[in-house]
């Protein structure tokens, strides 16, 4: 039987303490049930071996530190949600332009941007301190957010974050290790979705086969676990 901790740690040192815990205890086998579904279940399962309560809020998860869980199969780490600025309808202008069928005929535009794709090209635009991500062909819908704006969530999740390592078969999960981030470059992370170290992923398709209403599962803002160190001046192996 699971004991899971009853409160969230009071401070840093008790949350690195319980990480190391976890590690140190090597697999676990995850209770049976809808909380632990899909590819986010590892990750909810150690925010509750940990004693954390912030989930899917836009604040970190324990103590000024956001926590995020990777597998050696994860390409990109989600960094935050932030919807896109545009002309009116800008995504459902996204899906209709750029979508493609799936197999129920719905239009669906699932697709992500590392500073330039086939696509589409992110770019600067200094005078309105915009990020804007425009069609490389034509004069399509062209989605946008401000630099306060991203500067916002990144710095309201992202001062202080700690990647743990794992891997998970079935039921069963091992944390292997966690490093610890600090000191965010906000200052730069513009520039970094500009270079394309972070990327722009849109999820987004029609609700049924030619309806205007749309089911959105969120612009993401994603990075690579192996170079989310050019974000951080400082890290730590716990």
């Amino acid at each position: 039987m699971i004991e899971f901790p009853s409160d969230p740690p009071r401070n840093k040192e008790q949350l690195f303490d319980r990480i190391r815990s976890v590690i140190d205890q090597g697999v676990f086998n995850m209770p049976a049930g809808s909380r632990y579904q899909g590819t986010g279940a590892a990750g909810m399962f150690l925010e509750d071996l940990l004693g954390l309560t912030a989930g899917s809020k836009d604040i970190p998860d324990a103590v000024g530190w956001e926590l995020k869980w990777f597998s050696n199969r994860t390409c990109l780490v989600t960094l935050f949600h932030k919807e896109a600025n545009g002309p009116k309808n800008v995504m459902r202008n996204m899906v209709q332009t750029f979508g493609w069928e799936d197999q129920r005929g719905r239009l669906s535009f699932r697709y992500t941007v590392e500073g330039e794709s086939a696509l589409f090209k992110i770019k600067n635009d200094d005078k309105s301190r915009r990020i804007i991500v425009r069609p490389k062909q034509g004069q399509g819908p062209a989605p946008f957010w401000s630099y306060d704006e991203l500067i916002a969530a990144a710095g309201a999740k992202l001062r202080r974050l700690i990647l743990v390592n794992g891997e998970a078969k079935k039921r069963n999960v091992r944390f292997l290790y966690a490093e610890a981030y600090e000191t965010f470059h906000l200052a730069d992370f513009v520039q970094e979705i500009l270079r394309g170290s972070i990327a722009i992923d849109f999820d987004c398709r029609q609700s049924k086969p030619g309806s205007a209403g749309l089911r959105n599962h969120g612009t993401k803002f994603r990075v690579s676990p192996l170079t989310i160190c050019r974000l951080y001046l400082k890290k730590e192996r716990l």
